[in-house]
C-alpha cells in the first residue's frame, strides 16, 4: 500500500469519526423527548394530586382494590 493511499484513509478516518453522525442526532432528540414526557406525566400527576375530587376516587378505588385481594373466604358455589 502506497504511503499516499494510507495517509488518505487515515485523513477521510478522522473526518469521519469527527462529524456530527445522524445517530448521534437522533439519540439527543430521543433524549429530549423522554425529558418533556417525563415533565408532562409530573404535571399531570400534580394536578391529578391536588384536585379533591380525583385523589378521593383514586384513593376509594385503591382501598377497594386491595381490599378485594386481601379477602380469603371462598367464594359462594
Amino acid at each position: 500500500m502506497s504511503t499516499l493511499t494510507m495517509i488518505a484513509q487515515f485523513v477521510f478516518a478522522r473526518l469521519y469519526t469527527q462529524l456530527p453522525g445522524r445517530a448521534r442526532k437522533q439519540r439527543g432528540a430521543s433524549a429530549l423527548e423522554y425529558i418533556v414526557l417525563a415533565a408532562a406525566l409530573i404535571i399531570i400527576i400534580g394536578v391529578l394530586a391536588t384536585n379533591d375530587t380525583v385523589s378521593g376516587a383514586l384513593e376509594t378505588a385503591f382501598t377497594d382494590l386491595f381490599t378485594d385481594a386481601s379477602d380469603t373466604t371462598p367464594p359462594a358455589g
